[in-house]
């Protein structure tokens, strides 16, 4: 087994060859000057490979100092049109929510879902994309190399398609219309974290409810969440470990709904998705040699972003799912990923294919429950 850096596949440059790009949707290399090649590379996202004169070969666009100024100056133009588009969402929406509050005795910060859309859509990417900017900025010629780093990583992570994260994502989506068919409040009571029902003896609904979901918004968010993170944990430690991860996180943080918010009904998979973060955080650590540090930072941003959401809108979101799915998936990571060698990706034993397979199981026959309750 080849480590994660080993296993990206470069292009082999002809000899003839001084300035040249390959597009994502062609394999033919397309000749230029060093002027178009600079151009092409930030004005064009579909260029996956690059070549030039110091390189024996082509190579990912971004990875040494001449190219990465192009792809940073790409960056900072998709950060300012975030940034902009933050703005005027957190002044429209703002605005709307601040003339329907004038006529309520609530306040401005009374509508859970308003202070949620208005958190997601426009405060929290403007001050994502100021800090993005300011990180641009600090990269220099004695630094630029952990940039590199980061773009191979990222590349190497989506360089091959993980069939299964589709699948995945696939039947959350399909559970989720299947909830719209039914009636979305009639699945939610027959399937989800129904505390009292729960609590009498209806102990399944700890696994069902983590693959059901309340909303449109929230299967788009946890579906597109599920997709990135669990293609990530797949291409680092195999479908085992994700299985796992998910499974036991999304039960734990049912169990700590159960006991914390004994009063709130609750579904999604937002506990599981906390487990996959927590557990590629452990990964990170123990591999911090290997794996970019980017990753670390990655994912305690997304765990202060989540805190941030779920204290702000408490009223509508579970936050005590969300921090027994994250405990979760910091256990399974400290108990069973080892550093037997400085390996990525880390290749699962026979036990834990074992353990992976069976979770799968455990997570079809949720599934199973699901469709005979609805």
């Amino acid at each position: 087994m080849k480590n994660w850096e080993e296993q990206i596949k470069l292009p082999n440059k002809q000899s003839d060859i001084n300035y040249a790009y390959i597009l994502k949707s062609d394999t033919q290399p397309v000749i230029c000057s060093y002027e178009e090649l600079l151009d092409t590379i930030e004005n064009n996202k579909d260029v996956k490979y690059v070549a030039t004169p110091q390189n024996e070969c082509f190579f990912i666009p971004g990875t040494d100092y001449e190219t990465l100024q192009p792809v940073l100056r790409q960056k900072k133009l998709d950060i300012k049109n975030n940034l902009n588009w933050g703005i005027v969402y957190t002044l429209l929406f703002g605005g709307i929510m601040f003339m329907f509050s004038v006529t309520s005795d609530e306040g401005f910060w009374a509508n859970g879902s308003g202070k949620l859309n208005i958190l997601i859509f426009g405060i929290i990417p403007v001050f994502n994309s100021l800090y993005e900017l300011f990180s641009i900025k600090r990269i220099n010629k004695s630094n630029y190399q952990k940039e590199c780093t980061e773009l191979k990583f990222d590349f190497w992570i989506n360089q091959k398609r993980v069939i299964s994260i589709f699948i995945v994502t696939g039947i959350l989506i399909l559970i989720t219309i299947i909830q719209f068919v039914s009636g979305l409040n009639d699945s939610v009571q027959l399937a989800g974290l129904v505390k009292p029902n729960t609590l009498d003896g209806e102990y399944w609904r700890l696994l069902t409810c983590t693959l059901l979901h309340g909303s449109i918004l929230h299967i788009l968010f946890n579906g597109a969440a599920i997709f990135v993170i669990g293609q990530m944990v797949i291409r680092i430690t195999g479908f085992s470990y994700f299985a796992i991860v998910f499974l036991f996180s999304g039960i734990l943080g049912s169990i700590f709904s159960l006991f914390f918010m004994p009063s709130q009904t609750s579904v999604g998979a937002s506990g599981g998705i906390m487990g996959l973060i927590g557990f590629i955080l452990i990964i990170s650590i123990k591999f911090n040699e290997i794996i970019p540090r980017n990753l670390i930072k990655s994912m305690l941003n997304t765990i202060i972003l989540v805190a941030i959401i779920g204290i702000s809108a408490s009223d509508i979101i579970d936050n005590a799912a969300h921090g027994g799915g994250l405990i979760g998936g910091i256990v399974i990571g400290l108990l069973l990923i080892k550093k037997r060698n400085n390996m990525i990706p880390y290749t699962p034993n026979l036990w834990v294919n074992i353990l992976g397979g069976i979770s799968a199981s455990i997570l079809i026959g949720g599934i199973v429950i699901i469709i005979k309750q609805l």
